[in-house]
């Protein structure tokens, strides 16, 4: 981790998901993955709750939408300030890139 990093928009594929995350769940329909970013190694975490809104209204994803063994996507949301990041992006090093959910499945 380095306060130094520069802030860089960096898009890992789909095929080689991060399997190092820790999978909690914080109540009921809330599930939070959080780890270190594999661009900046800095702490980020990525949260889904049982109401997420998406451009034609709310959406409820339940179990059956994040435990079917598929990997998740997430963008860096670090809190620690990356050189040359832009105005209005206030977390993150500009890294998106896939979690590998826990083999065991999801606690939900």
């Amino acid at each position: 981790m380095s306060a130094a990093a520069r802030y860089q928009v960096v898009n890992r594929p789909v095929t080689s998901p991060v399997t190092t995350f820790l999978w909690e769940s914080r109540g009921e329909g809330r599930v939070e993955a959080r780890g270190e970013c594999p661009e900046c190694r800095c702490v980020t975490t990525r949260i889904w709750e049982d109401v997420q809104y998406v451009t034609k209204g709310p959406v409820i994803p339940g179990k059956p939408a994040l435990d079917d063994g598929e990997p998740k996507y997430a963008r860096c949301a670090c809190p620690t300030w990356h050189v040359d990041r832009p105005a209005g992006v206030e977390k993150g090093c500009g890294a998106s890139f896939w979690l590998a959910p826990p083999p065991q499945g999801l606690p939900l």
